[in-house]
């Protein structure tokens, strides 16, 4: 039984949920959805695929939309998608939106709850509560397991309340994060005078947006954000900010088990 499982993880908990999902299901093969797409077509052969993200704006993030539209899945009889932070059912049905132009829908929909990245926004979990998630996404890793090696339909439901959230006001929400491009986030990134000129940011952005000039990063303007936060949760000196948003009081969060180098790898 072949399996490709496509990723894409800015701070590491999508790559980490993969990566248990590959050690749990014999014959996985993971796929960088950031690499994929540099590929003229994407096509597979496997029996079983899967698509694995964060949320952004209360959906999926935009790269894994233009994922959606290229890739080819004639291939397989089961096809899964998995959100790693808790969504809305509609998240799925806007994949199955896109699919259905290919004929195909999503067999099986799945979303986990993973500690939260966002900065600007959120507080960062306490080690303690980070260890509590990862114990509940285990056992739940391991629900999952059985439904895909089964291919079981098994769908997210949210419930009225979710339904109705997400038919107002996360649709607005959503709307205005990238029509407003997350409110001139990307031009509000910089690196403040803790910054050791190391590189990493440089490395592991996704989107090639950040370049060093004389030992200091900068993000380029004609090159879109793919707001994944590596280069902020990755710094080893805290030295990347956003302009008023308070980050410099901030802690910072990326999953323990994957490094910097692992996120680069997606470009490969």
């Amino acid at each position: 039984m072949g399996v490709e499982i496509y990723y894409f993880s800015g701070t590491g908990n999508t790559l980490h949920v993969a990566r248990e999902l590959k050690r749990r299901i014999p014959e996985t093969t993971l796929i960088s959805i950031i690499g994929a797409l540099k590929k003229e077509k994407i096509e597979s052969e496997a029996e079983i695929i899967g698509v694995i993200f964060p949320i952004h704006a209360h959906t999926f993030p935009l790269v894994v939309k233009e994922f959606l539209k290229k890739v080819d899945l004639q291939s397989a009889s089961y096809i899964f998608a998995l959100s790693t932070r808790l969504c809305v059912d509609k998240v799925f049905s806007a994949i199955n939106k896109i699919l259905k132009k290919k004929d195909r829908i999503i067999d099986a929909s799945f979303a986990v709850n993973t500690p939260v990245n966002y900065v600007p926004f959120f507080a960062i979990l306490s080690e303690k509560e980070v260890m509590r998630l990862e114990e509940k996404l285990q056992t739940r890793l391991d629900e999952i397991q059985a439904i895909i090696s089964n291919k079981q339909t098994s769908y997210e439901r949210t419930g009225l309340l979710g339904f109705l959230l997400a038919n107002t006001l996360l649709r607005f929400s959503t709307f205005m994060f990238q029509k407003t491009g997350y409110f001139g986030l990307q031009k509000a990134f910089y690196a403040d005078d803790k910054c050791i000129g190391c590189g990493t940011c440089e490395k592991i952005c996704l989107s090639n947006k950040i370049e060093l000039v004389d030992n200091k990063p900068i993000w380029k303007e004609n090159i879109d954000c793919t707001y994944c936060f590596a280069c902020i949760s990755y710094c080893p000196s805290i030295a990347i900010q956003v302009k008023g948003k308070r980050t410099t009081k901030k802690g910072r969060y990326h999953h323990p088990l994957i490094k910097a180098e692992d996120i680069a790898e997606q470009k490969l």
